[in-house]
């Protein structure tokens, strides 16, 4: 118990401010309705841009416009903005199903739109069209609890001068999605974070993510959990916390203001 009070001697990587943020939980039947009237906020948007996209994508394109709405931003422009996402299992229930259909209907029964949607960097890719985003966009892991490989990826983007902001979009299933006959067990609901993030100034309040490298002599592992996308999704609203990312390196989420 003792240990797990102690911070582990470390170095801060990078430091960034949460500008914004949303949490999302939805159900596959919230999700489809989504699909068919995106948010009004982002007025360029056509009817049909979801159509053919993948439900995390939805939920992803979903959460950012919320985002943006809450904060008052529907007049900023992200051109010079970055995009991070990470998936889990993205495309498997898409392709098993493909999958089935060419064992009944051959080359005739595949969607020429499979690829572009299916397809790991279809979220970042999808959320930079929408906002008419010209900087660098990323899909990330794509297997189970890929959210670890996000934030080292959005460290490295944004140090260094990079970006003046990152989306970083996180989305999963409750449960693995397993392709089911109709009127089986429903498909669980799926988590969907968006963080807009930003260099961390001076004097500068609010919430804040830190990347931090553990010395050699101390393991992350002993001391936080693994990060869950659940747990960091309950826990950004209550503000703190910290989760494992790799062998080397551990996030933490706080909020105060830094001098």
């Amino acid at each position: 118990m003792q240990l797990s009070m102690r911070a582990p001697a470390r170095e801060i990587a990078v430091r960034c401010r949460i500008a914004a943020s949303a949490t999302l939980r939805a159900s596959a039947e919230t999700i489809a309705h989504w699909r068919r009237q995106p948010l009004a906020t982002c007025e360029r948007l056509s009817v049909s841009f979801l159509k053919h996209s993948e439900d995390q994508t939805v939920l992803a394109l979903h959460a950012v416009l919320t985002t943006i709405a809450d904060a008052g931003w529907q007049h900023q422009s992200f051109v010079d903005w970055g995009v991070v996402a990470a998936p889990n299992f993205f495309g498997r229930i898409s392709i098993a199903r493909t999958a089935e259909r060419f064992q009944t209907e051959g080359a005739w029964g595949i969607s020429p739109h499979l690829i572009p949607h299916q397809s790991l960097h279809a979220v970042s890719g999808t959320i930079s069209q929408a906002l008419q985003i010209h900087g660098p966009n990323f899909g990330v892991g794509g297997g189970p609890n890929s959210g670890a490989d996000a934030f080292l990826l959005a460290a490295t983007l944004l140090a260094d001068g990079g970006p003046p902001g990152l989306w970083l979009i996180l989305s999963g299933y409750e449960a693995e999605l397993v392709p089911v006959p109709v009127n089986a067990t429903p498909a669980p609901h799926c988590h969907g974070v968006a963080l807009a993030l930003t260099a961390a100034g001076e004097n500068t309040d609010g919430r804040f993510l830190s990347i931090h490298h553990a010395r050699p002599s101390v393991s992350p592992s002993a001391l936080y959990p693994d990060f869950h996308l659940a747990s960091f999704a309950e826990d950004l609203t209550s503000g703190a916390g910290h989760w494992r990312l790799s062998d080397s390196h551990w996030l933490e989420l706080d909020a105060e203001a830094r001098p």
